[in-house]
């Protein structure tokens, strides 16, 4: 057992755990779990007996409000946490590569360094996620939901300055990394192949929305923020701001389509592109409609989709499983 006068101990004694759990389940490894804590905190500072405590805190929690691996819930929410990542972290590179671009950063340090603040997260807990570690990936996507809040929250006392960057798109942000965050990281798809998902979707977003933004800075660098485009390039500015919520159903699709595939995890790739309801809009995506109309356009959209891919996915899910039945090519069996 665990030396009581320890430090930590001390701490872990002041903190609840078992009672955070469900009753039955408290019941049936109550014991266990205090086992397990105590054996992990034995030689343990401070610090690391707060972590391990947390998370066990956090197991407890997916537990009571059932969106742990076990549950429904909770493998809907592991299929779409790299989704989310992908599209936060795609996002993000957009908006800190225009952000490094425009022409007041090169003489207002303030302005970069506040975008970089909230972008550069996201894109660091994709590259931890895609070299397989969750754990970090998670914590920085925390710091980035926060670091956003914080700063949406700072600018309602300083509107007008660089503070107020990226605070159009902040329920998209806050939605994608909340939604992240709750996902059981024991149901997460850590296989190579999950993390190449996870990589090619975040680089299928931000090549083409990249490329976007930078040409339009190098073709209307002056007075950006009140140009009205031709129609002509206001059509396609206007198709393109489709294309997040394009890619995401491209996903959906193709893991709905695949036998190998758990329907719920497949149905978290949808919930991933639920999001981009708040579609941010080209060149620079970083206002977030605000219109009633332009909103329910945009759910009409999204979910048209959505539709289409749930039944070209569930076609050829079920034509792949009939080809791969035993005596399925066999017509006279």
């Amino acid at each position: 057992m665990t030396d009581l006068r320890t430090p930590a101990s001390a701490l872990l004694r002041r903190l609840p755990l078992i009672g955070l759990y469900p009753a039955e389940y408290r019941a049936a490894h109550g014991e266990e779990i205090a086992a397990v804590l105590a054996e992990a905190v034995r030689h343990a500072d401070r610090r690391d007996a707060l972590r391990e405590w947390a998370a066990l805190a956090a197991h407890a929690l997916r537990l009571r409000t059932r969106l742990s691996s076990r549950d429904p819930a909770g493998r809907i929410l592991a299929g779409a946490a790299p989704f989310l990542l992908a599209g936060g972290a795609a996002l993000s590179v957009v908006h800190l590569l225009t952000g490094l671009l425009l022409p007041e950063s090169s003489t207002d340090f303030a302005r970069a360094a506040v975008g970089a603040a909230q972008t550069v997260p996201w894109a660091l807990a994709l590259l931890c996620l895609t070299l397989g570690r969750l754990a970090p990936a998670r914590a920085l996507v925390l710091a980035a939901v926060l670091s956003r809040i914080g700063v949406a929250a700072a600018a309602q006392f300083h509107p007008g300055t660089a503070l107020t960057q990226y605070a159009d798109p902040l329920r998209l942000w806050v939605v994608m990394g909340v939604l992240a965050l709750i996902a059981p990281p024991d149901a997460v798809d850590g296989s190579p192949r999950g993390r190449s998902w996870t990589m090619a979707s975040a680089v299928a977003l931000a090549l083409p929305m990249s490329g976007l933004a930078v040409l339009w800075l190098g073709t209307w660098p002056e007075d950006y923020g009140n140009v009205v485009f031709p129609s002509s390039v206001q059509s396609v500015l206007d198709a393109s701001t489709l294309w997040p919520a394009l890619v995401m159903t491209l996903a959906y699709l193709l893991h709905l389509g695949s036998p190998d595939t758990d329907p719920l995890r497949a149905g978290g790739v949808a919930l991933a592109v639920l999001p981009w309801t708040v579609m941010v809009a080209p060149p620079l995506y970083r206002s977030a409609p605000t219109d009633h109309h332009d909103l329910l356009r945009n759910a009409g959209a999204v979910l048209a989709l959505l539709a289409v891919a749930t039944i070209v996915g569930t076609l050829r899910r079920t034509a792949r499983r009939n080809r791969t039945r035993p005596g399925a090519s066999d017509p006279t069996a």
